[in-house]
């Protein structure tokens, strides 16, 4: 894809929410969000295999406060709370999942459930959130 389709696509607040991306995008996705002055949120997955490991390093790449508890539904919270009056968007790239596709995929969906619900509440207060999941591009055209 071309940063210009990316650039267009992140300020579609309607079609905001919860997608795939073949690695070889990811460059023109962070471009693209560079150009929008949305923060990219990047979170590497890279052996993680389960919901507790997951919820740890979400919390720890996006700065969830102390008391994050852990939880979908602390999850869900400390997303919303990203929500800033000076952000116009926000793009979460979630890098390196295959692990915790493999051994936890139930883990997985919710967590994408989750990030959808929280692209839905942002879309009420007119500010896109997008959440991309980088797969290889194997794995990408075997979606399709």
């Amino acid at each position: 894809m071309s940063v210009l389709w990316f650039d267009g696509l992140l300020t579609q607040l309607d079609d905001a929410g919860v997608y795939f991306l073949p690695d070889d995008d990811v460059d023109e996705l962070l471009e693209a969000a560079a150009i929008n002055r949305f923060p990219c949120l990047r979170v590497d997955l890279r052996d993680c295999a389960d919901k507790a490991d997951l919820l740890r390093r979400l919390a720890l790449a996006l700065n969830f406060p102390a008391h994050f508890g852990n939880n979908w539904d602390a999850l869900a919270d400390a997303l919303g709370d990203l929500r800033k009056p000076d952000s116009e968007g926000l793009v979460l790239l979630l890098e390196n999942s295959e692990r915790l596709r493999l051994h936890a995929l139930a883990e997985f969906k919710t967590a994408m459930e989750v990030l959808q619900a929280s692209s839905r509440d942002w879309a009420r207060s007119k500010r896109p959130f997008w959440a991309f999941i980088a797969l290889t591009d194997a794995e990408f055209n075997a979606l399709a």
